[in-house]
């Protein structure tokens, strides 16, 4: 069975962030996103809650997930509740297959532009799919994720394992 397609622009608008004000505090209870992930708090949020985070310059078409409402810096795109009607979860998946961080209209300053990302083709299955496609997903990534966290841990005890031999062996 196939999903009807439609380009990126109907199925999501890409709201651009802002820029981070100089005078105001900026420690706050918002985290502040760049093209690379969060960085910084904030005192207020330009998003909804849950929100996409698209990196515009710099690490460009990185995607990046909030759970909470966040400050979109000026060098990010933001989707949310806002800015498209399809399940948040599904399309934060979705847009990991693009490929947005591949090219650039922009030479001088590379980057992503909204109306490359725009004419992007996406499948789109209904709101139920959307979800199960999103709900599977984020359970089998939680366990590689786990995997990962595991195996990333079992290297440090190695390491360590391996600095005490040589040290045991050296100082005895």
């Amino acid at each position: 069975m196939s999903w009807p397609s439609a380009k990126l622009k109907f199925v999501a608008r890409f709201g651009y962030g802002d820029a981070l004000p100089r005078n105001e505090a900026h420690d706050g209870p918002y985290p502040v996103f760049g093209s690379n992930g969060p960085y910084a708090s904030f005192t207020r949020a330009n998003t909804r809650a849950p929100a996409i985070i698209v990196g515009r310059k710099g690490s460009y078409g990185k995607v990046n997930w909030t759970a909470v409402p966040c400050f979109a810096s000026d060098t990010t795109f933001f989707v949310d509740s806002s800015t498209t009607t399809h399940h948040l979860r599904w399309l934060y998946w979705f847009l990991q297959t693009l490929g947005l961080d591949q090219g650039t209209d922009e030479a001088a300053v590379p980057g992503l532009s909204r109306e490359t990302a725009y004419s992007k083709s996406v499948p789109v299955p209904p709101d139920s799919q959307q979800r199960a496609i999103a709900d599977y997903l984020d359970r089998e990534t939680a366990q590689i994720d786990a995997l990962i966290a595991a195996k990333e841990r079992l290297l440090e005890l190695l390491a360590e394992k391996r600095r005490a031999l040589i040290t045991h062996a050296v100082t005895r």
